[in-house]
């Protein structure tokens, strides 16, 4: 066994119902001034809302209330942290999907930190970040990114001299996660099955990642396992309160395997995709990774049949379909299939839906990183994986 290290991990609240814990928690800490972060709509009209709100006023703890609306962006960043810099603020709560979380981890970060966001972010700014900051608390409302377990805030300009970049740093993993299954009962059926998508490849990028350990192995498969019986369950019922705890569980474990093995090419070309055009972040892997995985597998089969990474993406099969095959191959075929049929299933849009062109691919193609991908892409293989989806 080789020599690896494990980042540090968040506390976890997981089970239904244990969104009330979050007011415990502000009291035991004694934070009595906090900043909320959430998205535009689907949680600030539920119930969950108003009885936070007012378990909050009960108790007289203070909170300024934000919104963070697509992408986190710079301008959001830092106009907020503008708001709060004559403040005194005791902690963040970042309450929502990805970008949300996203947002709150900026803001707790960059309340630490004097200047733009843009001055710390990996390949953008000058700076490095000083890796204080605010304590932060992360309460998701999607099963996708991760966010919650992670150590970075993914920072988005989108346009001409866009980027899709990090502010990173091992002390910006949240302190506390919690995950209440019962608030994405209501996440809208497109949105929860590319979140979904996009769980289930940072579980995989993430397994057969160059970097991946025993310890990411195990919970990889683990999550794939959840997640390939579950997500067909919310395709046709998303009320399903046992279906969204695998989930939200496996996003999780997600969050946790990438921070420390690192992702792929889906996550390359995503990040050159998303500064392109608004398309959101689980659409572009949702629609790229059965066509990346097959173009990878092709590849590996033509280099080592019997390697390392041809048997462990015939594991991967196994978990997420819960079906062993009597040959590594079919397994591995099983794997391709199944993450192809998804995507048809589940209606993943094209990127011409989001306005993208032959010309557009073309150009991401280049700039795509491979990340910790376990074969070398040329140019001509990642432009084949996105063209197959204009």
């Amino acid at each position: 066994m080789n020599e690896f290290s494990i980042s540090p991990i968040p506390e976890l609240i997981f089970g239904s119902g244990t969104l009330v814990k979050l007011r415990g928690i502000l009291e035991i800490n004694q934070y009595k001034n906090i900043v909320i972060i959430t998205g535009g709509q689907s949680f600030i009209s539920s119930s969950e809302w108003e009885k936070l709100k007012q378990s909050l006023d009960d108790f007289d703890i203070k909170f300024t209330h934000y919104k963070s609306v697509g992408e986190t962006s710079p301008e959001t960043v830092d106009a907020i942290v503008l708001d709060l810099n004559s403040s005194v603020i005791d902690a963040v709560i970042a309450i929502g999907g990805g970008t949300v979380m996203d947002t709150g981890k900026a803001v707790s970060a960059m309340l630490c930190m004097p200047g733009s966001i843009v001055d710390y972010l990996e390949g953008v700014g000058t700076k490095e970040p000083v890796g204080r900051r605010k304590p932060l608390i992360c309460v998701p409302t999607t099963s996708g990114t991760g966010s919650e377990a992670t150590k970075n805030a993914v920072i988005t300009k989108i346009g001409k001299d866009g980027f899709k970049k990090s502010l990173r740093h091992k002390a910006y993993i949240p302190d506390t996660v919690i995950i209440d299954p019962e608030l994405m009962i209501s996440c809208p059926k497109a949105l929860s099955l590319a979140a979904g998508m996009d769980t289930v490849t940072q579980l995989l990028e993430s397994y057969v990642s160059i970097h991946s350990t025993p310890f990411t192995d195990m919970i990889s498969l683990q999550g794939l396992q959840l997640a390939g019986k579950s997500l067909p369950v919310l395709a046709e019922n998303g009320s399903n309160i046992e279906a969204r705890s695998n989930m939200a569980y496996a996003s999780y474990l997600s969050g946790i395997s990438l921070a420390n093995a690192g992702l792929g090419v889906v996550h390359g070309a995503a990040s050159v995709l998303g500064s392109m055009r608004a398309i959101p972040h689980g659409v572009v892997c949702g629609t790229l990774l059965g066509s990346a995985t097959e173009r990878i597998i092709s590849i590996l089969k033509k280099e080592d049949m019997s390697g390392e990474y041809l048997l462990k993406f015939a594991m991967a099969g196994t978990a997420l379909t819960e079906i062993e095959l009597d040959s590594r191959v079919k397994n591995i075929d099983l794997l391709v299939k199944t993450l192809n049929d998804w995507v048809e299933a589940f209606n993943i849009p094209k990127f011409s839906e989001y306005g993208f062109t032959e010309d557009d691919l073309e150009y991401a193609a280049g700039k795509t990183g491979l990340k910790n991908t376990s074969v070398n892409l040329k140019f001509k293989d990642i432009y084949s994986i996105l063209i197959s989806r204009l």
